[in-house]
C-alpha cells in the first residue's frame, strides 16, 4: 500500500566551485519526471575535479532523499560513497522509515487521505522498503581513496572555531551569543530556503551579515524538492500547502539536509565544532505498540549529535557536532535570551509566525 514510486535516482551531480546540483528522478507507473536539487555558496568551496569535493557533494545530495525509503522499490544514488558513508545513509535511512510509518501513519495525520490512515501497527525487522544502489562511481571513490590513504590526514579543524547552524530562531541566537560572551570564534551559518521558510531567518540574517564577523549563507531549493516529492505520493493530499499544521506531511529527515549543506564551509574555515540549538526535551526513546521510536524528533537528539560525530570521525572530518542547551527547557532559553542578549533577541522570529 506504501509502496507507490517504482524508482528513485539521485544524481550524477554536477560540481561547480560554488554550486552543487544534483537531479531527482522519478519513475512512476512507467512514467519518469524530474527536478533539479541546487546548493549555492556564497564562497569558494568546492574544487570540481576532488575526489573530497566529490565525496562531499555527494553526500550532501542525497539527503532529502532519505525520507522517501519507506515509499520506493528502489533509490539509486550516482556519487562518490565509500563504505563509511553507505553505512550510515542506510541506517538513517531504517530508522527515518521507521520514524515516518509511527509518527505519520500511526497516528492522526491531517495531510494523508484514503485507506493509509487506517493502517495497523505491525512490528517489523527493518520498514526501510526501498533496495539502496550505489552506482559504479562507488568503485572509483574506493579506489582513489585507497590510493591516497597513506597521505590522508583528513580535514585541518580548528576546535576553537565554532559553526552555528543558524535560524534566526531563538535556539540560535542564544547559542551564538553564549558563545560570542565566552570569546568563542564563531561563524552563524545560515541555510536559505527557496521558500517562506527563509522568512525565519531573514531579520536575524540581515543584522548578521552586517555587524557579525564570519556569517555565512548556503541557498538551497529542498523545500520545492520536498513539495515535489510529495506530488509523487498519491495518499498525500494534494492541497497540502494550503493545510495548516506545525507538521510537514511526511518527513522527518530535515535537519541533515542543512547540516549537509553547511559542511562545506566547515571544511574550507578549518571549523571543528558545529553547534545545533536543540533543548533537553528533543531527547527521547519511546515505544508505540511494541514499535520503538525517537517521537519523530531523532534529527533534534543527542542520539543524532552522536551518530553524526561517530560519523565524521570515521571520514577523517575532525568535526564534533552538539548543543549547548541540552540542560535547558524552551522557556528557559527564552528568558536567558530576553533577559542577557535583548540586542539578539529583538531579531528572533518563530517559524510558526512565517507561514500560513
Amino acid at each position: 500500500m506504501l509502496g507507490v514510486i517504482q524508482r528513485l535516482e539521485v544524481g550524477p551531480l554536477q560540481l561547480e566551485k560554488r554550486r552543487l546540483t544534483a537531479p531527482y528522478f522519478v519513475t512512476q507507473k512507467g512514467q519518469v519526471e524530474s527536478t533539479e536539487l541546487i546548493y549555492r555558496f556564497e564562497e569558494d568551496v568546492f574544487t570540481p575535479d576532488e575526489p573530497e569535493s566529490l565525496n562531499l557533494a555527494s553526500m550532501i545530495s542525497v539527503q532529502v532523499a532519505l525520507n522517501y525509503g519507506l515509499f520506493c522499490d528502489e533509490m539509486v544514488f550516482h556519487g562518490w560513497f565509500d563504505d563509511a558513508d553507505q553505512r550510515f545513509l542506510r541506517g538513517m535511512a531504517e530508522n527515518t522509515a521507521r520514524e515516518i510509518f509511527v509518527k505519520k501513519f500511526l497516528e492522526p495525520n491531517p495531510f494523508l487521505r484514503g485507506k493509509v490512515t487506517e493502517l495497523s501497527p505491525v512490528k517489523r525487522k527493518t520498514y526501510l522498503r526501498s533496495q539502496m544502489i550505489f552506482d559504479q562511481q562507488r568503485r572509483k571513490a574506493e579506489k582513489r581513496t585507497q590510493r591516497n590513504q597513506t597521505d590522508k590526514t583528513g580535514w585541518p579543524m580548528d576546535p576553537s572555531r565554532h559553526a552555528i547552524l543558524s535560524s534566526g530562531g531563538k535556539d540560535s541566537l542564544l547559542s551564538f551569543g553564549l558563545l560570542r560572551e565566552t570569546g568563542c570564534e564563531v561563524h552563524p551559518i545560515f541555510i536559505n530556503e527557496s521558500g517562506r521558510h527563509w522568512f525565519t531567518a531573514l531579520n536575524a540574517y540581515r543584522h548578521f551579515s552586517a555587524n557579525v564577523p564570519h556569517t555565512a549563507r548556503v541557498w538551497t531549493n529542498s523545500d520545492r524538492v520536498f513539495s515535489w516529492m510529495l506530488r509523487h505520493i498519491p495518499f498525500v493530499r494534494q492541497d497540502f500547502e494550503n493545510i495548516r499544521s506545525d507538521e510537514y506531511p511526511i518527513r522527518l529527515w530535515t535537519v541533515a539536509v542543512f547540516l549537509f549543506g553547511a559542511l562545506p564551509i566547515l571544511r574550507k574555515r578549518g571549523i571543528g565544532r558545529l553547534i545545533i540549538g536543540d533543548e533537553f526535551d528533543t531527547t527521547q526513546r519511546l515505544s508505540h505498540q511494541g514499535i520503538t521510536h525517537y517521537d519523530g524528533l531523532y534529527d533534534q537528539s543527542r542520539y543524532f549529535d552522536n551518530a553524526l560525530t561517530r560519523y565524521f570521525h570515521r571520514k577523517g572530518w575532525e568535526i564534533s557536532q552538539f548543543s549547548i542547551l541540552r540542560p535547558l527547557s524552551e522557556l528557559l532559553i527564552e528568558k536567558i535570551l530576553v533577559e542577557r542578549y535583548p540586542e539578539l533577541q529583538r531579531h528572533q522570529v518563530s517559524c510558526h509566525a512565517t507561514h500560513k
